[in-house]
């Protein structure tokens, strides 16, 4: 992606997953990840749905659990932000949240489901945001931030983490 105005209205660390976006139509983009991500989801084995490639490191559904869990997060202060809510919102610990969770209950065709609201939500709540309110300044954590700027961070958190599992744990299943 090449706007410099998105990156501008982000911390440094945002841009790193900005980079793996191909254009600034955010509605676009959430699609296409999805279907990306949901086309990765499809082609998870039985033998790797709770695979682990290393020590400490999340399991598969622990990863897409950790997607549907910060695009939850992101989109929320995106609401927040979008409604011009100047309120200062904290931050979260991504690792309690999956310390937390038992993922070997989840169903892989529940994550699935899940992750298909979440994502239409997404969508519909940015199909409906104006200018003014894509671009209103927010504070979390303690950083400035922008619905829009959280968008683009949903679509790069996916597609990073959707890589992880495509580079990581896809080519498990082929050696067990």
């Amino acid at each position: 992606m090449n706007n410099p105005f998105i990156y501008e209205n982000a911390p440094a660390y945002f841009h790193s997953f900005f980079d793996l976006i191909e254009s600034d139509h955010l509605v676009e983009e959430l699609e296409k990840s999805k279907n990306f991500t949901l086309a990765l989801i499809d082609s998870i084995t039985p033998e790797i749905e709770n695979f682990s490639y290393a020590p400490d490191k999340w399991t598969t559904k622990e990863v897409l659990l950790h997607i549907i869990d910060a695009e939850r997060i992101l989109t929320y202060r995106a609401l927040r932000f979008s409604r011009f809510d100047a309120t200062e919102l904290t931050g979260f610990d991504q690792n309690k949240y999956i310390q937390n969770l038992k993922s070997v209950n989840y169903k892989l065709s529940d994550l699935r489901e899940e992750y298909i609201n979440v994502r239409n939500a997404t969508i519909s709540l940015y199909k409906n945001m104006t200018e003014e309110m894509l671009d209103f300044k927010g504070v979390t954590n303690p950083i400035i931030l922008t619905a829009r700027s959280l968008g683009f961070m949903v679509v790069g958190h996916n597609i990073h983490h959707a890589q992880v599992i495509q580079k990581k744990y896809s080519t498990v299943s082929s050696n067990l």
